[in-house]
């Protein structure tokens, strides 16, 4: 509105945008679930500070991993695009970015079928998930894994470290 002012003000006028709506039968009506996350893939695990490096990810609000169907493995950051409208439309669709031209709605996991099947081969939302698909599916890895994880917890921590102390009460939430 305060730019809509400015130009009135130096005598330009404002362009005026037409109210877009997706009609009831588009395909992406009433979604835009492919505008609400970023993915970006990365090396599939194979050292132990791979492995750690996934709890850690996992440790993160709004952080997941996945395996798709062609074993390529992503880390995903669920956070909305800025053009995306509150009716779900894009605000820069004559300008978007070739991923999202590229994009083919056929392929977005709202439109599978139960015949498709799922649409990750794997999928994990928390370390805990990842940690039991670990020792399910790579259990000499995990074994390896936890020596691992033992050694670590038995190095010397920094002298900075060394000074927390323990209280009765716990820290306030962290914004």
């Amino acid at each position: 509105m305060e730019k809509l002012k400015s130009m009135a003000v130096n005598g330009a006028t404002p362009e005026l945008l037409p109210v877009l709506s997706k009609a009831g039968d588009h395909p992406c009506h009433r979604c835009s679930k492919c505008c609400q996350y970023v993915a970006i893939e990365i090396d599939e695990p194979e050292t132990m500070k791979d492995y750690e490096h996934i709890v850690w990810y996992l440790y993160h609000r709004d952080v997941s991993v996945f395996v798709d169907w062609e074993r390529a493995w992503y880390i995903r950051f669920t956070s909305s695009c800025e053009n995306l409208s509150e009716q779900g439309l894009c605000g820069v669709y004559d300008h978007r970015p070739s991923i999202c031209k590229e994009f083919d709605w056929r392929e977005c996991e709202n439109h599978l079928t139960p015949e498709d099947g799922p649409a990750d081969k794997w999928y994990f939302e928390t370390a805990a998930d990842f940690l039991v698909w670990f020792e399910k599916r790579r259990p000499k890895t995990y074994r390896r894994y936890r020596r691992f994880k033992r050694k670590l917890q038995r190095v010397k921590e920094e002298p900075e470290l060394e000074r927390l102390e323990a209280t009765d009460s716990a820290p306030g939430p962290v914004a």
